[in-house]
């Protein structure tokens, strides 16, 4: 079925085990203009996602069920199936969007001839009131490499590289589907954007606009043991170039697969060394802190 009008976008959200955060962020995603229905597609949680959700009587919410955990890949590849909108907008649920974010998407897929359209996303800790000023002021570049999720270009730059609450034409997924990668879903967006532009199709990063992740609700569906996650990384990263890998290298995206892997996992590396000492940093203040605190008299 389609839409009439300009009112085509499905927006489809995963999800799993996450009724807190569905139930702190479906308003942002209610709120977003030109969002014909939204489809949520629990991934076997074991919550009570399903009374999370009807805690938002709005007729364009729509729950597709899976009887079991299949994963991230399987829940975007559902949600598309289940979408009636020519384009579909693909959110998450700890992500929260300005009420323009798709109609802003869907202006630039037609200003730039683009199939798939992405805009950064900013991960913060500040007030939400904060986060326009915040994006005003973020870094830009005018050349992003696969892991710049946060980085706005200085231009609208076609990359297959974005993040992935992207809007995608429907005509793109007689072409690409997302693949099954195991356990955290690691790289499964960037592989659907690499099948989509390995097939002719146009993909877009745009500076005009944004989403925004609160620090309140990051870890994503699977990510229990930082250990666990971070191999599982590098092996979905290692699986992904050599899917892909021969493609990028000859289109300028990456120097040779070996090497990619190799910058990938020190980069994963320091990333975890400085998210464990910034850790430390802060129980050793936290830990001063009540040192120095006055003792209370009984």
């Amino acid at each position: 079925m389609s839409l009439p009008g300009r009112n085509d976008i499905t927006l489809v959200v995963p999800t799993y085990n996450r009724a807190d955060a569905l139930r702190a962020n479906l308003d942002s995603m209610l709120a977003l203009r030109d969002v014909a229905e939204i489809v949520i597609v629990d991934d076997g949680s074991s919550d009570d996602t399903r009374a999370a959700c009807a805690q938002f009587p709005d007729p364009r919410l729509r729950l597709v069920d899976h009887a079991a955990n299949r994963g991230v890949a399987a829940a975007r590849n559902t949600g598309v199936a289940a979408a009636h909108g020519e384009w579909v907008l693909f959110g998450e649920d700890d992500c929260r969007f300005p009420a323009d974010y798709a109609t802003v998407l869907r202006a630039e897929a037609e200003r730039h001839r683009a199939d798939i359209v992405g805009a950064p996303l900013i991960h913060t800790a500040v007030e939400e009131s904060q986060v326009a000023q915040l994006a005003a002021c973020a870094p830009r570049r005018a050349r992003l490499s696969i892991e710049d999720v946060d980085v706005f270009p200085t231009r609208t730059l076609e990359t297959p590289f974005l993040p992935a609450r992207v809007l995608v034409r429907r005509a793109v997924f007689a072409h690409a589907r997302y693949h099954d990668f195991p356990i955290n879903g690691y790289r499964e967006e960037t592989d659907f954007f690499v099948q989509a532009a390995r097939s002719g199709h146009r993909c877009i990063l745009t500076p005009a606009t944004y989403c925004y992740q609160l620090d309140t609700w990051r870890g994503g569906q699977h990510h229990s043991s930082t250990l666990r996650y971070e191999y599982w990384a590098m092996r979905n990263n290692w699986s992904f170039l050599r899917r892909h890998g021969e493609w990028l290298a000859q289109h300028g995206y990456i120097s040779g697969t070996a090497r990619a892997q190799l910058r990938f996992a020190a980069g994963r590396a320091w990333i975890v060394a400085s998210g464990a000492l910034r850790a430390r940093l802060r129980r050793a203040r936290g830990a001063r802190a009540t040192l120095g605190a006055p003792s209370v008299a009984a």
